[in-house]
């Protein structure tokens, strides 16, 4: 997992349930949460998106997740400012 950003961390909740957090909030910080992950009777986590993704997800591993997660914080990274869209001209309007 060491390609993994630090920025995501899995804060235990009980010892098969975990949330994934975003540090770059402070840990008080509703926004901070990313994800709630649960370890289910068949070995596999199940995954609840609360942040940057929609819906839920079944993964093999931890390790899984947090790729993840990572890869919907790449997707979600802002690309820099671009140049923006021309607005065609417009002539005044005429006061009649």
């Amino acid at each position: 997992m060491s390609d993994i950003p630090d920025q995501l961390v899995l804060d235990p909740l009980s010892p098969t349930s975990w949330r994934l957090c975003d540090q770059s909030f402070g840990a008080r910080e509703a926004d901070s949460v990313v994800a709630y992950v649960e370890q289910r009777r068949d070995g596999r986590y199940g995954v609840t998106w609360v942040s940057r993704g929609v819906g839920t997800a079944t993964f093999d591993s931890l390790e899984e997740v947090l790729r993840s997660a990572h890869a919907l914080f790449e997707a979600s990274r802002p690309r820099g400012a671009t140049k923006p869209i021309p607005i065609p001209h417009r002539p005044p309007l005429a006061l009649t």
